[in-house]
């Protein structure tokens, strides 16, 4: 059972000339929220494959990244060390998982972002 929670999102500066739309904060966090939502599958397999090595694993991943103007793309995508609690192999598989995406269509402004998901294990069924 997996809870994704707080897209945290600045947008800086606005771009003259650039044919690419200027969302409102709201409108920039739910896009990117969206974004990243379609790795939802395999942010659930990253933490699967954590509860195999420990079937009560509770904890939070922080991930911080750009988006960048022109492209759209995630750019410096990491995880927060201070903030993250859980093992290291699932924040690296989450910062692998969301790798490679684009917001579309680009933004005139780009966004610095954090993200934090949040994962609690199912207690075991009592027999």
């Amino acid at each position: 059972h997996t809870i994704l929670s707080a897209l945290l999102l600045t947008a800086s500066a606005v771009v003259p000339g650039c044919t690419c739309i200027a969302r409102d904060a709201e409108t920039y966090k739910a896009d990117t929220r969206s974004v990243l939502e379609t790795r939802n599958a395999a942010i659930k397999d990253c933490y699967d494959e954590a509860l195999k090595a420990d079937p009560a694993l509770d904890g939070t991943v922080v991930v911080t990244f750009k988006v960048e103007k022109k492209t759209g793309k995630l750019l410096d995508i990491a995880a927060d060390p201070g903030r993250t609690r859980a093992p290291e192999s699932l924040s690296s598989c989450i910062v692998t998982a969301i790798e490679g995406l684009t917001l579309d269509p680009v933004d005139q402004r780009q966004g610095d972002a954090t993200f934090t998901w949040s994962f609690k294990a199912n207690p075991p069924k009592q027999l």
